[in-house]
């Protein structure tokens, strides 16, 4: 094996190049991301890159093995790309069982499974984020910047966000004039070709009616905030759907569609007895929501079940709702719902002591 001068193994030519094509050319220390081929003031090219060993080349070294050091010594799963300041971190005496074999792996894996998925994307763009908040059940929601930042990685937000704070508005009216008037101002009809990403910590009808307003030619991906590890990262996996239809025989001028994610409709709550459609999840509960797939299900099942209820009933049929669902899926509820087809949605929600659901607001009026 040929050395350099201080002993340790040249990496041959062409391990250091896969390396640096699959680092994408930075530094591969989880959260620095350095560009390594340009001076970060002058932008002239420069070779500011460690490659650093995992395993050190020698067993002495740090996180050393007698027989996987010689072994490893310039196999490119074992290499990290690193600027010095991380080469020298990860290596220095103090730290090295903070930074284990394991750690450094893991580091490694993330970084370059990140430069293939930005690689694999053809629109390589920021992404617009809308966020909506307001008081619920007393208390004022939190979103931080980089809460937004490691939900959308690997794609980043654009430097401004449209935020609609409605925290200290009262009532839904006004509340509905000003997600109008923002949506009016930021979001244009040549907006279509932006990526946009919604995150929404609001009461029911708010979250419905700022997807109805933003409409559904727009594609938007919203997030959901998990509380046991209060991020916003999107998971695998989730449970799915059932969708129960009424027997209806002939057509009828009122139906109840009730969605139960997060929860389920208490029917003794409710005064009428109209046909019901349901679309449930499996197990309703705040943990049923795990997955963006789970989100593009729904948004499928829910628009199936509205051109079922039409089909059903004909267009001039009055469709009372009953959510009990997570804020991805009220954005949703409303984001699908077609203008120029839809059939008069009408939005119930509990009263405050939970005794009954109430009429809030006329969430889409038929239009023909």
């Amino acid at each position: 094996m040929a050395k350099n001068i201080n002993g340790r193994p040249h990496i041959p030519k062409n391990v250091q190049s896969l390396l640096w094509l699959r680092a994408g050319g930075r530094c591969e220390f989880r959260g620095c991301n350095k560009i390594l081929y340009e001076d970060n003031v002058t932008r002239d090219p420069v070779n500011e890159s460690n490659i650093a060993h995992i395993i050190s080349w020698t067993e002495t070294g740090p996180r050393g093995d007698r027989e996987l050091s010689p072994k490893l010594a310039t196999d490119i799963d074992n290499l990290m790309l690193t600027c010095p300041e991380h080469n020298h971190l990860i290596d220095k005496g103090e730290n090295v069982e903070k930074y284990t074999v394991s750690v450094l792996k893991e580091m490694k894996a993330e970084h370059e499974r990140s430069i293939r998925r930005l690689t694999d994307l053809v629109r390589q763009l920021p992404m617009q984020v809308i966020v909506l908040k307001s008081m619920i059940h007393g208390q004022r929601p939190s979103i931080t910047e980089k809460e937004e930042a490691d939900a959308l990685f690997p794609f980043y937000p654009k430097e401004n966000c449209i935020d609609i704070d409605l925290c200290d508005i009262t009532d839904l009216a006004t509340g509905k004039v000003i997600i109008d008037n923002k949506i009016k101002k930021y979001i244009t009809d040549n907006s279509e070709s932006a990526l946009y990403a919604a995150f929404i910590m609001a009461c029911i009808p708010l979250g419905c009616y700022l997807g109805y307003a933003i409409g559904n030619k727009l594609p938007v991906q919203t997030y959901q905030h998990f509380r046991d590890t209060e991020d916003w990262k999107w998971r695998e996996g989730g449970e799915d759907y059932t969708v129960d239809r009424p027997d209806i025989s002939m057509p009828c001028a009122d139906v109840n569609l009730f969605v139960n994610i997060s929860g389920k409709i208490d029917r003794n709550l409710i005064g009428s007895d109209y046909p019901t459609y349901a679309i449930s999840a499996k197990t309703p509960g705040f943990s049923f929501l795990q997955s963006w797939d789970q989100v593009k299900k729904f948004r499928k099942l829910y628009r199936d079940v509205l051109d079922k209820i039409r089909e059903d009933n004909g267009e001039s049929v009055t469709i009372h709702l009953y959510p009990a669902t997570p804020n991805p899926i009220n954005f949703e509820i409303g984001k699908g719902i077609m203008k120029n087809l839809d059939p008069t949605i009408i939005l119930y929600d509990k009263i405050e002591s939970g005794t009954e659901y109430e009429k809030i607001m006329h969430l889409h009026d038929r239009i023909r």
